[in-house]
């Protein structure tokens, strides 16, 4: 009997020393104890980032633009003859409907001549035929007849005037004048050119708005415009807007209408035109297009906040190769993650290794 009770005594032992094995093993550095199987520290990501910053108010937007005359025209001969008179001088300032050239029209003026007397022919015979048949001296057909014929030789005195006014070559506005390129006696064609006529008291200009100040301007808003190698400036007004956004570069063309009327500015210089944007342009921050991802609930960015990457969901604008304007879902100053995307889940650690502050954003 004390020998069994001796052998139950070394197994309770036995077995008690087991457990302490297993416990020691199962310590503080166990599987899912503090820091990971093994006791190896949580993953962390390097990676870069950028800080969000949302446009100025209020901020002063330039473009370069050519300086053209308000209207040009090549003045040409509308058709063929002998260059006979040549009003036109070299630089020379003209009125709307000054006579600059005259090409031969004695044969035409004869042609009139002979037209206008068949006119006055037919006029006499048609009102010799209504008397009569006011009378019941002739029929309706007479009378119609007749007037037929009074209307064809009118159509043809017309016809011969125009033919006439073709040969003469007049300014269709008030400008100045270039070179002249014919002489007198030369013959003319159709189409040669007798000089370019060049509205420059008034220049217009034509440059591009980016698509979030696309509706920041209106006709008549004052825009500066200078030329900067000859440092001469001028002030200018929005005569027209395009009607909608390129669809390459998702801008705006704006015409401006600049008086030039002193004649400091010169048709086909460049000039920079500066435009201040204070009113129409939503707050909105550009963000490297990197730094985007789509989901089933539209895009989102990565944010770093408290050494955590978190997810945003933001409402986007203008889109660029460069960046995306983010209209809402994001706050200024956040640190947007635009590296190693492809690793990142919410709520992984994060390092930012490196921090950009600005983007540029302009899209000309």
């Amino acid at each position: 009997m004390k020998t069994t009770a001796c052998l139950g005594a070394i197994a309770l032992v036995a077995c008690s020393g087991g457990d302490s094995g297993a416990k020691g093993a199962g310590g503080k550095g166990a599987p899912g104890g503090k820091g990971g199987p093994g006791g190896k520290p949580a993953r962390e990501i390097a990676v870069e980032g950028y800080i969000a910053k949302a446009h100025e108010g209020g901020k002063i937007f330039s473009a370069m633009a050519t300086l053209e005359p308000l209207n040009s025209v090549e003045l040409t001969a509308a058709t063929s003859g002998r260059l006979t008179n040549l009003y036109a001088k070299d630089g020379a300032q003209v009125q709307k409907g000054t006579l600059l050239a005259k090409i031969d029209d004695s044969e035409l003026r004869a042609q009139l001549k002979q037209a206008e007397s068949n006119q006055q022919l037919a006029q006499q015979k048609y009102d010799r035929a209504k008397s009569l048949y006011e009378k019941d001296g002739a029929t309706k057909a007479d009378m119609e007849a007749a007037e037929a014929t009074l209307k064809s030789a009118e159509a043809s005195v017309e016809l011969i005037k125009a033919q006439i006014a073709k040969t003469e070559v007049r300014a269709p506005f008030a400008g100045k004048l270039g070179f002249v390129n014919v002489s007198v006696g030369a013959w003319l064609t159709t189409g040669t050119s007798v000089a370019t006529l060049s509205e420059v008291k008034k220049l217009k200009a034509k440059f591009a708005l980016p698509q979030r100040y696309a509706s920041a301007l209106k006709v008549g808003d004052a825009v500066e415009l200078k030329d900067e190698e000859r440092n001469v400036s001028a002030n200018g007004k929005v005569k027209a807007l395009e009607a909608g956004l390129s669809e390459s570069s998702r801008t705006r063309q704006v015409l401006v209408e600049v008086d030039n009327a002193k004649g400091e500015l010169l048709a086909g210089s460049y000039a920079k035109v500066n435009v201040t944007m204070q009113a129409g342009v939503a707050k909105s921050m550009p963000v490297p297009a990197e730094a985007f991802t789509l989901d089933k609930d539209g895009a989102y960015v990565f944010v770093a906040t408290g050494g955590k990457a978190k997810i945003k969901h933001v409402q986007t604008g203008l889109r660029t190769p460069i960046t995306v304007d983010v209209t809402g879902g994001l706050d200024e100053g956040d640190t947007v993650i635009t590296s190693g995307l492809i690793s990142l889940r919410e709520g992984i650690s994060v390092r930012i290794r490196e921090i950009r502050h600005n983007a540029d954003y302009e899209v000309e």
